[in-house]
């Protein structure tokens, strides 16, 4: 805010010494008509020169390792940028609304450029993104209606479907019912969008190695795609709301499913996921109540929150051995799961990660797992037998809440702490044996390291101890 809203200052000369420029240092000076930025400089902030609309042309030397949010932003006069080869991001919305911009220059250091970085540069027509940038956020070029053609090169491995709305003369590649861009080696790189959200199936390209954020997105009508071997990532809500698509194939070549990529494809009744895969996002398979069966392949480490939540139809699941992690909410409300064997891979089971799972019979907790989220198991009612590993630290509170035919529990002496209402309402719960009984005591502060002594020496006290005379407190051990 050095010269905020200074709306006469016209001239500005930067000494060679100044390393950033802040937030706002310019913001609002708009009778400043050109800038020299030093070679000394190596930050330029959140909104420096937001609202300099009489700026023409900005160089940005190779110093400069990142341009903040909105740094340019409603720059109106501005029609020439060029990027040095030392800056490594584009912060959002960076060049928001530069209506005047026709000419930029991307560096060859830059590997992520923000969400609404060029949005509403309407006088840009072409853009040529280099080699080095690996993601492209949300809305980049919305409402460019210039532009004409875009550069996509090989080393892109996010982009959202929505980084080119309102670019209304943008040419695209087209191949079976969806658009795609690209460069001149692979013009079918990424698949951008169906060509409209009633098309019915889809042959994806087999050059084709992304599928774009939201590509898919509501196309209800849509019933059968083929994937090729060569999609590496299937990007966030790909296949979102495509409510009649009844199977896919995940080639082995995916390693990544985005963030809700098959929310609500509740047609859908069976998935593998291949070994290729490294992570499944949240969200993922959200709400696919025709689901019978999931197999998750053996090089995914994580199952994101929500991953699987309201796949009420799903009755059998296979967690691949390289889980370490399952979300919150993951299987929360897969009614119809009468069994599930958690891998001595995973080492802690989210808040509600089972939650609502009534058809559930028995569970074993192994060895690797530390903490137990809270009300992981909640309204388990199936739930007879429970085994909880030896390395569990923490059973969270409300874990084991509402498993109302659950008759015995025996905890570990790793077990240091109990969360409030564990075993609420286990009416079937009559024996509870403590491995460690020394050391135990009740409080109603999560954070007290002292209470009241309890007694834990008898199995059937325990469990009305555990149920009724203290659900409402936290055990601990010291």
């Amino acid at each position: 805010g050095a010269f905020y809203n200074c709306s006469s200052l016209t001239s500005v000369t930067i000494g060679n010494s100044v390393t950033s420029i802040g937030t706002s240092a310019f913001d609002g000076c708009r009778s400043l008509t050109s800038i020299n930025i030093p070679d000394s400089v190596t930050s330029i902030g959140d909104g420096a020169f937001y609202g300099c609309s009489s700026l023409t042309s900005v160089t940005i030397p190779d110093s400069v390792k990142s341009i903040g949010y909105k740094a340019f932003s409603n720059c109106s006069g501005l029609t020439s940028v060029t990027i040095g080869n030392g800056v490594t991001s584009i912060g959002d919305g960076a060049f928001y609304n530069c209506s005047s911009l026709t000419s930029v220059t991307i560096g060859n250091s830059v590997t992520s450029i923000g969400k609404s970085a060029f949005s509403y540069c309407s006088d840009l027509t072409s853009i040529n993104i280099p080699d080095s940038v690996t993601s492209i956020g949300d809305y980049v070029f919305y409402g460019c209606s210039s532009l004409t053609s875009v550069t996509i090169p090989d080393s892109v491995k996010s982009i959202s479907g929505s980084a080119f709305y309102g670019c209304s003369s943008l040419k695209y590649n087209e191949y079976d019912n969806a658009y795609y861009l690209g460069n001149d080696n692979n013009p079918y790189l990424v698949l951008i969008k169906a060509k409209d959200t009633n098309i019915t199936s889809c042959q994806i390209n087999d050059n084709t190695k992304l599928i774009a954020n939201s590509a898919f997105d509501w196309c209800s009508s849509l019933t059968s795609v083929t994937i090729g071997n060569s999609v590496t990532s299937i990007d966030e809500s790909a296949f979102r709301g495509c409510s009649s698509l009844t199977s896919i194939i995940i080639p082995d070549s995916v390693t990544s499913i985005g963030v809700s990529a098959f929310y609500g494809c509740s047609s859908l009744t069976s998935v593998t996921i291949p070994d290729s895969v490294t992570s499944i996002g949240d969200y993922a398979f959200y709400g696919c109540i025709s689901l019978t069966s999931v197999t998750i392949g053996n090089c995914v480490t994580s199952i994101g929150n929500y991953a699987f939540e309201g796949c009420s139809g799903l009755t059998s699941v296979t967690i691949g051995n390289c889980v370490t992690s399952i979300g919150n909410y993951a299987f929360e409300g897969c009614s119809g799961l009468t069994s599930v064997v958690i891998p001595d891979s995973v080492t802690s089971i989210g808040d509600y990660a089972f939650s609502g799972c009534s058809g559930l019979t028995s569970i074993t907790i192994p060895d690797s797992v530390t903490n137990i989220g809270y009300s992981a198991f909640y309204g388990c009612s199936g739930l007879t037998s429970v085994t909880i590993g030896n390395s569990v630290t923490s059973i969270g509170g409300g874990a084991f809440r509402d498993c109302s035919s659950l008759t015995s529990v025996i905890i570990p002496d790793s077990v240091t702490s109990i969360g409030k209402s564990a075993f609420s309402y286990c009416s079937d719960l009559t024996s509870v044996t403590f491995k460690n009984t020394s050391g135990w005591y009740v409080s109603t502060s999560s954070t007290a390291t002292s209470g009241t002594f309890i007694n834990v020496t008898n199995a059937t006290q325990n469990a009305t101890y555990l149920k009724s005379t203290y659900p409402l407190y936290y055990w601990k051990r010291s």
